[in-house]
């Protein structure tokens, strides 16, 4: 009777389910005639009914420990449920030689991080992909040992970069994702065993972190270009869940992402019986508004990369059934896109500063993101010596002191507090040396050997509070005497940058003196043969480069034109003219406004050389001791392609498209330096010191480093313990 009773019920459940998700199959079939979702429900349903794999959970009430409210989110702590504002920091996990699919397997490693992340008094972190065993070992025995004040992790599932076809809703591409949903939610709950695979973490997953999981981020930053191609390629695609479901009006897209983040509660309901928020990731490149700077001669925007396409939370709808809640996590800077440098109207918003026009795109954002709460998942500032967009509120990026990126990630965290966003993330937890911009990119030949030495003028590179820098002091030393008023030359260097000291009986008077210093980076018999046209005294040998000290704290790094990659140039030319060029780089591109006014392009400065001691401080270029003139080049500054090979940029084609590894390059035989103080007053040499031998180092196959905490971590944490 009771078997009976059991069949009975069992038939109606599979009745009840089949109907729920009847009109959801119905709309499935008229997606380009495939029956792929439609068997990827089937096998869902089939996994609901399985007695046997669902026996364990059944019993089970759905377990939350994280929710969304009206603006933000509710955790439970000490049993009851409290707000909770996002405190936090993004992890990327590549150390120095290693690209970003190459994880630490040091479970102490993170558990060092962890603890430097709670002290700054952080309260969030975010992964944006499945990472190794060891890091879910060492958040759960962080926590255990922080129970009253433990860091609640948002873990991101991301998607295989470039579809097929540019198109999310390829078959393939959606089944990978699923698949991929499935390990991530495995192994937050400690019940994972991931076969290794190329490009992703895997192992035995044992440690239980669902309880400190604050949400699943669904998604990455989407390529207009992907977007549209979606949308055109899936005309009328719907979807409707159990948990969240795309509004009429959603296009392809939004769907797309609203089965994702379905899938992801589904799933972990049907699993685990816990539910966690869910995300999806955008940024402004996507976003909803109209920016008026966004257009171009033809009076169009749908070419305008930033505001061609658009991604709308409002269009998904979450159902009856969600618990946990829905929420949007966007990647905000204050210098990308360009609108955000050239929209009039940020002008207008004053903070205690003065103008912020930071705050004036979150504040316009955060009107018309009505439904849900918004967390910015990424903000942040670089230091370092390279800028790849300048900001007119001087939040450039790249190119800042530790001082400027730890008071301005303050700043823009008061403005996200105070305009209403569940919280903010700071990009990034330390420098990762495998990163890259446009800047940059196609000068790191090659290419899969650019994670192995720091590039100090890219950005991308120079975002961590915790810096990974390279030691000079191991490397080998070259020194140079001399029998005049300098004394010596001393040439050492590390994975970021050439070292030049140069050492004199007594520091020139600068009032009445001026020290060139010229480098022979490579072919002796190319490059320019005069220091400057007024001195005309001849190099020893063609120069490349001429650093140029003309006053106190003053100096610059001038290129001979025909290696000025700032124009183009890209291989040295002989010459005797005495002509040397600054280098200034184009960083913001002409822009031209709705009403037709022209916003002009906007220009790194390359070429001046910062004065300030090293120490704690990556933004410095010189400083002076003593008797002696301390002076550090990056790399990417002497057109180094890759330090680590003694590789550097020779191209004489005409360089019509700078994609990477493209340019062609050689193997420097050392650099020959040129030290020449000049009386410019008496019009004559004081004297002149060259090394004799090339100075030439040893190819590495490793990168060295040490870590340091920057500046900005101390100012961040003052900042941070007072936003309990």
């Amino acid at each position: 009777m009771k078997r009976n009773l059991l069949i009975i019920i069992l038939y109606v459940f599979i009745i009840a389910v089949s109907v729920s998700f009847g009109k959801l199959a119905i709309n499935l079939l008229y997606w380009k005639g495939s029956s792929y979702l439609v068997t990827q429900m089937a096998e869902g349903i089939k996994e609901k009914i399985n007695p046997m794999k669902r026996s364990f959970v059944e019993q089970k009430q759905i377990e939350l420990y994280a929710k969304t409210t009206k603006n933000g989110f509710s955790v439970i702590q000490e049993e009851k449920w409290r707000d909770f504002f996002v405190k936090g920091v993004n992890i990327g996990a590549a150390l120095p030689g290693k690209w970003f699919t190459e994880f630490p397997e040091e479970e102490k490693l993170y558990f060092d991080w962890l603890t430097k992340i709670g002290e700054m008094k952080a309260n969030t972190i975010r992964i944006y992909t499945l990472l190794p065993p060891e890091f879910y070992s060492a958040l759960s025995y962080y926590n255990e040992i922080h129970p009253d004040e433990p860091l609640w992790l948002l873990q991101e599932i991301w998607p295989e970069e470039h579809p097929q076809g540019k198109d999310y809703l390829k078959e393939d591409y959606i089944k990978t994702y699923f698949q991929e949903i499935k390990y991530v939610v495995d192994a937050i709950h400690g019940n994972a065993n991931i076969k290794e695979r190329e490009g992703r973490a895997y192992g035995t997953y044992k440690k239980d972190v669902s309880k400190y999981v604050l949400g699943y981020l669904v998604g990455r930053e989407l390529e207009p270009d992907e977007v549209i191609s979606t949308n055109n390629n899936n005309p009328g695609f719907y979807y409707k869940g159990e948990y969240l479901s795309a509004e009429k009006d959603a296009n392809p897209t939004e769907a797309w992402l609203a089965m994702n983040c379905d899938y992801v509660l589904t799933y972990e309901v049907n699993q685990y019986r816990m539910e966690h928020p869910v995300a999806i990731v955008s940024w402004p490149t996507l976003d909803t508004l109209e920016h008026d700077s966004e257009w171009n001669e033809s009076g169009l925007k749908n070419i305008e990369y930033n505001d061609k396409a658009t991604v709308d939370i409002n269009h998904i709808r979450t159902e009856a059934k969600l618990n946990s809640g829905f929420f949007g996590a966007y990647h905000i800077y204050p210098n990308y896109p360009d609108f955000m440098n050239n929209e009039r109207k940020y002008d207008h918003y004053r903070d205690e500063q003065g103008r912020f026009r930071y705050g004036g795109y979150l504040k316009e954002f955060i009107e018309k993101h009505t439904k849900y709460p918004a967390l910015v998942a990424e903000f942040g500032l670089a230091t370092g010596m390279g800028n790849a967009h300048a900001s007119p509120d001087g939040y450039n990026h790249g190119g800042l002191t530790e001082k400027q990126q730890g008071e301005g990630v303050v700043r823009m965290m008061k403005a996200i507090a105070r305009e209403g966003y569940a919280g903010g993330i700071i990009f990034e937890w330390l420098d990762e040396w495998a990163k890259k911009t446009w800047i940059t990119e196609p000068y790191m030949i090659p290419y899969h050997r650019h994670a192995l030495w720091h590039n100090a003028i890219d950005p991308e590179q120079n975002y961590g509070l915790l810096a990974m820098e390279s030691d000079p002091s191991g490397n080998n030393e070259y020194t140079q005497k001399g029998k005049g008023s300098i004394n010596k030359i001393t040439l050492k260097h590390d994975a970021a940058f050439l070292y030049i000291d140069v050492q004199f009986d007594k520091m020139p008077d600068f009032n009445h003196n001026k020290l060139f210093i010229g480098l022979d980076t490579y072919d002796r018999n190319r490059g320019e043969l005069r220091f400057t046209q007024d001195t005309k005294l001849k190099a020893p040998t063609g120069l490349e480069f001429l650093l140029h000290f003309s006053g106190i704290q003053k100096a610059k790094l001038l290129v001979q034109p025909g290696y000025n990659i700032a124009e183009n140039k890209i291989a040295s030319q002989t010459s005797s003219k005495g002509i040397f060029e600054e280098i200034r780089m184009k960083i913001n591109n002409e822009r031209i406004r709705k009403d037709g006014s022209q916003i002009p392009a906007q220009y790194q400065d390359g070429s001046s050389l910062r004065y300030g001691v090293y120490n704690g401080n990556s933004h410095n270029h010189w400083y002076t001791a003593g008797n002696t003139i301390y002076v550090r080049i990056p790399w990417g500054r002497l057109n180094f392609t890759d330090p680590s090979s003694l590789t550097v940029l020779d191209d004489k084609s005409d360089v019509t498209e700078l994609v990477q590894d493209k340019l062609k390059t050689v193997k420097t035989e050392g650099i020959l330096i040129s030290a020449l103080l000049w009386d410019y007053e008496k019009s004559e040499k004081i004297d002149m010191l060259n090394t004799r031998k090339p100075y030439r180092w040893e190819e590495w196959d490793t990168a060295e480093y040490e870590e340091r905490l920057k500046k900005s971590y101390f100012i961040i944490q003052e900042y941070f313990n007072e936003l309990q």
